[in-house]
């Protein structure tokens, strides 16, 4: 498999794994996106668990022309960048209410939002254990 290889076992495809990811995931957002990240199995060792990457994009957003462009390019965002996105999570993506699809402006966001996620989600975790 080549190393940018985008498989479907780097993809969120049950809507379990949606639904776990939007209600106790964390969450980062900008101007453009949405991240949402959850970690797969928190008893296992998550360095040998790939990240995965779900996409969600709204009828809101646009004809379907538009939410095609935008699970494209968040796609391949991802699959170009997903060494810099932490191991071990699952990451649902969409694009924030009434905003404009730029190729370089999700490049930019999508491993930034997809850490920043994640500290929000182990800050939360940790909180949660000292109570």
């Amino acid at each position: 498999m080549k190393p940018n290889a985008f498989p479907k076992s780097k993809r969120v495809v049950s809507g379990r794994s949606f639904t776990l990811a939007l209600r106790k995931g964390g969450c980062a957002a900008d101007g453009c996106l949405v991240v949402f990240a959850f970690p797969r199995d928190p008893g296992d060792d998550r360095s040998s668990q790939p990240r995965r990457l779900g996409v969600t994009i709204p009828k809101k957003t646009g004809n379907a022309v538009v939410r095609n462009r935008w699970k494209r390019w968040i796609r391949e965002s991802f699959r170009t960048q997903q060494a810099a996105f932490p191991v071990g999570f699952d990451f649902v993506v969409r694009p924030k209410k009434d905003a404009v699809a730029s190729w370089s402006t999700i490049q930019r966001s999508l491993p930034k939002l997809a850490h920043k996620a994640v500290r929000r989600l182990n800050g939360r975790s940790i909180q949660s254990r000292t109570r």
